[in-house]
Order: C-alpha cells, then structure tokens, then sequence
C-alpha cells in the first residue's frame, strides 16, 4: 500500500509531533502545568542515533520552547496534568487553581 501522508481513520492514537530548538523534532507526550512556577511544560519523546546506537530520550521542557508541526487539532488528545504544590501529580481538571 502506498503512503500517502493521511492517516487512516483506523490508525492508532500517536503522539504529535513538534519542533524543539532547530534540529529535534519529538513526540508530545503529555502537558504539565506547574504549580510552583506557574508554567507549562511538555513532555517530549525522541530517537537519537550516538555511538551507532539507537539512545531514547524523554525529556520536560518549557512549552513555549516547542513548535507545534501539525494540525491544531492533532494537539486535543494530548493528555494534560498539574504537579501540584505538593508535588503530587493529578490530573487536569480544566482550570488553574
């Protein structure tokens, strides 16, 4: 079968994909929303070649360090999260306490 770029409508979820800094391109794996900062930071997956071998990063980074690639609406089931205060990771109730 012949790619085309579209996705099937059968596929399976796969994270986005963004830009970080000019040379990494990454899956978004999830938001964070800080409490302590008062900030949002993404979590972000990739494959890098070092040595001949194949390295998985995952790494937190500021969102606003991040360059969205895909279509807005690729970024909706992205999950989001708060560490909390407390340092308790809960899930995002859709409001900023």
């Amino acid at each position: 079968m012949f790619y085309d770029g579209n996705v099937p409508k059968d596929a399976p979820w796969a994270p986005p994909i963004v830009r970080l800094g000019d040379t990494t391109t990454a899956h978004l794996l999830a938001w964070e929303f800080v409490e302590v900062t008062g900030s949002w930071e993404a979590w972000i997956s990739w494959v890098r070649e070092a040595g001949g071998r194949p390295q998985h990063k995952v790494v937190s980074v500021r969102a606003e360090r991040l360059l969205p690639l895909e279509h807005p609406d690729a970024y909706d089931r992205v999950p989001r999260r708060v560490r909390g205060l407390d340092g308790v990771i809960r899930p995002w109730s859709g409001e900023i306490s």
